[in-house]
């Protein structure tokens, strides 16, 4: 769902995401000069309160002094304006509850001025006013849930201890409470005028970190729960997080649970979290509950749960990136999807009883449902075809083709990005790094660690008067950062844990590729996966938008900062150098996302 607006010369155009939004911003040539960016005011539908959206780089003193910027506010927008053409905003979410606000957001974006070291005040008659749903994505009977993944951020830095990214209280136990205090954090009281020493529970941190993805798959597991006559099938590489493991071993004690569970590596050690899940599981399973450790070629490496209803028929599958762990939900970023259609949800149906017994899950490989694409074209739900894995070599390459093929089409106009490992020997990874130097089309994507030796996996920075495209990483990168933002927490596992490419967010035919592949040649031909492709444009948009906002809050920690730094917004005093030419420079990879944005 895209909408757009204009007024007088300014433009804007909103896209919705997953519970955020995309805010796109143009201006005829006449408004560009001595522009000091973009102030962005929000309100919800049934509510009169409006909200400037927050800025942490403000201007230097001297601009705030000669234009009375009060203390308490230079951080609004009002006074701080965003210097990009592009926003992505996510709702506040309550810092006690980690509840946010969701519904029809009114937004105000209005072009502001500088001018002889003064910020003009606003001019309403340059005011663009558009109103988009933000809610969680749920279209074509199809929810979609990401991981916030910004542990290592001042946003987690502001609600919880900065020096302590821990999710769980020990790496011993398996379960436990979710509810008894994590840590203590200091906090802003808005009454007091001071910061405050505030206990917080590891739900609370879950609850931030988890963002929709968490909540999609607790719902899930919530409706097989609280239905009696209804089941579920699982796949399962890496199980600890404490919710899950308490509703699995509920469902396993009422005959409701069946689950094939990873025992490779260390999962398969005498003291994994897995083994233990295991041991409770055998203790506490009664009736048709059943569970089978494997790892076919190489991994389990799937991450499904499939609801059956009372006459065994499958109805509805989560699937995606996100492992059932603490370290999923909470360190990196993830995705999940639901589809709520008994087509998609029998062949996912399928893979469970072709793998389910140790012999099975051994010899899956070249039978059925691996040698096969299932395409889904229905009414009502986005176009598809879906992919099984390990695949026989011929069947691994003529996928890999297909979309290789495809990411490196002519005509394209965007490829966008968030991928685990981008090193690994692939023609899909080959096509997107081809397409990062293909100055003819846009490309912005994070992995998470950067190779420091082979050029091709470098990381790709953005440089002024050059349109090639961006590749930064979400790990290797400093934890102090310049003023205002001060430290941020570490990284433990995995920042990026995506596995997706879309390609045309705002061409023809827009795809996004994702699921739980690693987009590898070889694993592909021995892990257990599910690669997805899907054809469809609210879908692929709310990928794109995932990918932007990473990359997004990556890019600048990539550069070379230091810690004493002062960082302010462009104060427009050096003519040549202003911070929106770069917006407008033909050659130029601002002027292309630009462009491609606000179409």
């Amino acid at each position: 769902m895209e909408v757009f607006n204009q007024n007088n010369g300014v433009s804007v155009r909103a896209y919705k995401g997953d519970a955020m939004t995309l805010l796109a911003f143009d201006l005829k040539t006449s408004l560009r000069n001595n522009l000091a960016g973009f102030t962005i005011r929000y309100g919800i539908k049934g509510s009169t309160e409006k909200y400037y959206i927050y800025n942490r780089i403000t201007f230097p003193d001297a601009i705030r002094t000669a234009s009375n910027t009060p203390f308490d506010e230079k951080n609004s927008t009002l006074h701080s304006p965003i210097q990009k053409f592009n926003w992505v905003h996510v709702p506040n979410t309550n810092v006690n509850t980690q509840n946010a606000v969701f519904g029809d957001y009114n937004y105000e974006i209005t072009p502001r001025y500088l001018v002889n070291g003064v910020l003009l005040p606003i001019d309403t008659s340059l005011t663009v006013s558009i109103e988009i749903n933000v809610t969680p994505f749920d279209l074509k009977k199809t929810q979609i849930g990401f991981t916030r993944g910004f542990v290592s951020s001042v946003a987690y830095a502001k609600r919880f201890n900065v020096e302590n990214n821990k999710v769980r209280p020990n790496k011993t136990d398996l379960q436990f409470d979710i509810t008894q205090k994590a840590d203590v954090a200091q906090r802003w009281n808005d009454t007091k005028r001071k910061y405050e020493s505030v206990d917080y529970t590891f739900e609370e941190q879950h609850k931030w970190l988890g963002w929709q993805a968490r909540e999609r798959i607790l719902d899930f597991l919530d409706e097989v729960k609280n239905d009696a006559s209804k089941t579920l099938k699982v796949l399962a590489y890496d199980l600890n997080e404490p919710e899950i493991v308490k509703r699995f071993l509920l469902l396993a004690s009422q005959g409701r649970l069946k689950i094939i569970l990873d025992n490779a590596g260390e999962h398969g050690e005498h003291d994994s979290y897995e083994n233990k899940f295991e041991a409770l599981f055998h203790a506490q399973a009664t009736g048709n509950s059943q569970l089978v450790r494997g790892k076919y070629n190489g991994l389990a490496h799937c991450k499904v749960f499939i609801m059956l209803n009372s006459n065994n028929e499958a109805v509805k599958v989560l699937t995606g990136s996100t492992n059932f762990s603490t370290n999923g939900l909470y360190i990196n970023s993830n995705h999940v999807l639901i589809f709520d259609n008994k087509n998609i949800a029998e062949r996912y149906n399928n893979l469970f009883e072709n793998s389910f017994s140790v012999t099975k899950i051994k010899t899956l490989q070249g039978k059925e449902p691996t040698v096969l694409d299932y395409e889904f074209n229905e009414t009502g739900m986005p176009k598809m075809t879906i992919t099984f894995a390990p695949h026989e070599k011929v069947d691994a390459q003529r996928i890999f083709d297909r979309i290789s093929s495809r990411i490196t089409k002519t005509g394209n106009t965007d490829v966008l990005f968030a991928i685990m490992k981008d090193t690994s020997e692939s023609s899909i990874l080959t096509a997107v790094r081809t397409q990062l130097k293909n100055n003819n089309i846009y490309t912005y994507g994070i992995t998470d660690t950067i190779s420091k030796t082979a050029e091709d996996y470098e990381v790709f920075l953005y440089k002024p008067n050059n349109s090639r495209g961006i590749k930064v990483a979400a790990k290797g990168i400093s934890n102090v950062l310049p003023k205002p933002f001060g430290a941020v927490a570490g990284i433990s596992g995995y920042a990026i844990h995506h596995k997706f490419i879309v390609v045309n967010f705002k061409g023809d035919d827009p795809v996004v590729y994702c699921g739980s592949s690693n987009l590898a040649f070889n694993p592909e031909q021995k892990n257990g996966d599910n690669l997805l492709e899907i054809h469809d444009k609210d879908i692929v948009t709310a990928f794109a938008i995932e990918a932007l906002r990473l990359v997004d809050h990556f890019h600048w920690r990539n550069n070379e900062i230091k810690a004493d730094e002062t960082m302010h917004l462009d104060d427009l005093a050096v003519a040549s150098n202003r911070w929106y030419k770069a917006w407008f420079n033909s050659k130029d990879l601002k002027n292309k996302q630009r462009k491609l944005y606000i179409k």
